[in-house]
């Protein structure tokens, strides 16, 4: 045990690198902590800007695009500036970003929003570019996966501290209920931005050796041929991989093109093509629509092309190219689909814990826990009793409350609301965005006028809140209420059911990142005692059994489950890291960037998944992790033959190109 912890921080000249591995695990923590804040930022969009769960997925994008946009940047920059070089530079990005956060909560754009996220983002590609792959490098290559575990334990105390600072500064009310979350959004960004520079002046003084993973793979030797072709045995599996990295590589790429050309409005002057092109029946060609059905079917052609093409490629791949290394191209591969599964879980955990978690007993809900427990007021596409005649009413208001009602409805809702024929066009496409607008009118001021409402036939419920003094009303019940008897037998709403609050699933994301945390911990630990591939499988395939099980909503079990899908996903990210860059040498630093660039996969899936959840509920949604989590297990129990390695100790002795 004592040689082992010797060799945990000592390299293989003898250095004690400790002290650098304990600076490098506090940027960890960092980017965990901003992670953390963005992922309980989407339900205050949702709030505040009355977006649909797929629309406050940008959050995702912009924040993922940030990682793609600057991976290879930051990769070059870290061969050509060291370690310490390109810390420095990310550091000082991400306080650009967290600065920018005053301007934008003046701004108040949700584009303004999604800058600083993206700008942030930018910056802690810098940092994982260099601080993955340098923490492998800190001491004996037999716990490269334990020591980047342990290193991404750091990540994940932030990621329980920036869901309690992004629900102290997000969800905060006044004593009415008003939100006041997007005056005080600035407040943990500036204080990111101070830390950071800080931190910038404390890594431009610390002693930081430059060192490289050994070369098992002989990249580097200048004795062979640089010509030299991979083994037939290994083309069909290099071929494949490429493949699913180009694939990835033209979703990531569609989603941006659909993103531009969506502003543009071009999707309207593709509806003819996109009608004669397959499609699901399900899809009504509005002009978003027409985008998606266009671009895949681009997309589609571009595979194929790319497939004939890449065939005869693939026999000239050299080598010393880390794409002639299956385990590095499969991991690239295996982390776009993990950021996509972890970003889905994690941004909607509260939308998960707010919708889908069973009533709560009413003795729950008292002075001391009301911040966290609430009276249920949302709305679902089920409290829409009669869609046909509600949207009848919006479109032609005739009374004063239904004219406020439409005058508040957000452009997306406006514009489903003139294209919605009863039994003609799908009615998902109005009811998603109308029960999102309904939602933020619950949520916002007091909608109460006695003008307004004189001509509504008020409910017993209604009248006992009016007549308390206005400080003490519930507000969101109010509103609720209020909507209700204004649109009787069109809305229905059943009082009296308890639920989790915005506040209270903050903190339980908060929870959710303490089982991460633990499964750190703990997975560091076995990872000095198994082999960290056959773990990750194991892991995935655990992960795929709790997704299952959340899918078929199986009340106080799959919410467990959840929480479960926290501690299995623990060690994957750092893991899939370590396996990736297995033996590339001093082309590690460049695969890290290809790695971090696969984070591209959170901006991705999270989109999808809020798609799911629009269409049906959020417990569906979890089928897009659960088919992610099947490839990464599929990843981790075939990494043996990838790398034709038995561990991360070394090749098998029969190996070699």
């Amino acid at each position: 045990m004592n040689t082992e912890k010797k060799g945990l921080f000592v390299t293989a000249d003898g250095r004690n690198v400790a002290f650098t591995f304990a600076l490098v695990s506090s940027l960890f923590l960092l980017w965990g902590f901003c992670n953390g804040m963005i992922d309980v930022m989407d339900k205050h969009f949702q709030n505040e800007l009355k977006l649909t769960l797929s629309q406050s997925a940008w959050v995702q994008f912009a924040h993922y695009l940030g990682y793609f946009i600057m991976a290879l940047p930051a990769g070059w920059l870290a061969i050509r500036l060291g370690y310490k070089g390109g810390i420095i530079a990310g550091l000082l990005m991400v306080a650009v970003g967290g600065l920018w956060f005053i301007p934008a909560t003046h701004i108040a754009k949700f584009w303004a929003f999604l800058l600083g996220v993206c700008t942030i983002a930018a910056g802690l590609t810098f940092l994982e570019t260099v601080a993955n792959p340098y923490t492998t490098v800190l001491g004996d290559k037999r716990f490269a996966a334990t020591r980047i575990n342990l290193a991404q334990s750091c990540n994940g105390v932030g990621w329980i501290l920036g869901p309690i600072a992004g629900g102290l500064f997000f969800y905060g009310t006044d004593e009415t209920g008003r939100s006041t979350g997007a005056e005080t959004l600035w407040i943990p960004y500036a204080g990111v931005a101070v830390v950071v520079i800080l931190l910038a002046v404390i890594f431009f003084f610390a002693p930081m050796p430059d060192i490289n993973t050994e070369d098992d793979y002989h990249l580097d030797d200048k004795n062979n041929d640089k010509t030299t072709a991979i083994k037939p045995a290994s083309r069909g599996l290099t071929y494949g991989l490429l493949l699913v990295n180009i694939a990835i590589l033209l979703l990531v790429f569609g989603m941006i093109t659909w993103l531009i050309l969506s502003a543009t409005k071009v999707g309207e002057s593709l509806k003819g093509l996109a009608a004669a092109l397959p499609h699901p029946s399900s899809f009504t060609i509005n002009a978003d629509h027409a985008l998606t059905v266009v671009l895949f079917w681009a997309g589609v052609a571009i595979m194929i092309v790319a497939a004939i093409v890449m065939a005869p490629m693939t026999k000239k791949i050299s080598h010393h190219s880390i794409w002639s290394h299956p385990h590095f191209s499969g991991a690239v591969a295996a982390q776009f689909l993990y950021v996509a599964a972890q970003a889905g879980i994690f941004s909607f955990l509260i939308n998960y814990v707010t919708s889908e978690v069973p009533d709560l007993p009413a003795s729950w809900h008292r002075d001391s826990t009301k911040k966290w427990i609430e009276i249920n007021t949302s709305f679902t596409r089920d409290d829409l009793k009669d869609l046909p005649a509600l949207a009848a009413r919006l479109k032609n208001p005739t009374d004063p409350v239904t004219a406020m009602v439409a005058g508040k409805l957000s452009s997306d809702t406006q514009a489903a609301l003139a294209e919605y024929v009863p039994d003609k066009t799908n009615p998902k496409l109005l009811s998603v965005p109308l029960v999102q607008d309904l939602k933020s009118i619950v949520r916002g001021t007091n909608i109460y006028n006695p003008q307004l409402f004189a001509g509504v036939n008020l409910s017993p419920a209604t009248r006992e809140i009016l007549a308390l003094p206005e400080k003490e009303r519930n507000t969101p019940l109010l509103n609720r209420l209020l909507l209700t008897d204004a649109f009787a037998g069109l809305l229905n709403y059943t009082p009296g059911r308890y639920c989790i609050s915005d506040a209270g699933a903050s903190n339980l994301a908060s929870f959710g990142f303490f089982c991460f945390l633990v499964g750190r911990f703990t997975g560091a630990w076995l990872l000095k005692r198994f082999s960290a591939h056959r773990m990750l499988g194991l892991y995935g395939l655990m992960n795929v059994l709790v997704c299952l099980l959340v899918f078929f909503k199986l009340g106080w079990l799959s919410v467990v489950c959840v929480f479960l899908s926290y501690f299995f996903m623990s060690i994957m990210f750092p893991t899939i890291f370590a396996l990736g860059i297995f033996g590339l040498g001093v082309r590690a630093k460049r695969a890290s960037a290809y790695i971090v660039m696969a984070i591209m996969g959170g901006a991705i899936l999270p989109k999808l998944m809020g798609y799911v959840a629009d269409q049906t509920n959020m417990s569906r949604g979890f089928i897009v992790p659960m088919i992610c989590f099947v490839a990464i297990a599929l990843y981790g129990f075939g990494w043996s033959r990838l790398s034709q390695a038995e561990s991360l100790s070394g090749l098998k002795t029969t190996a070699g190109h």
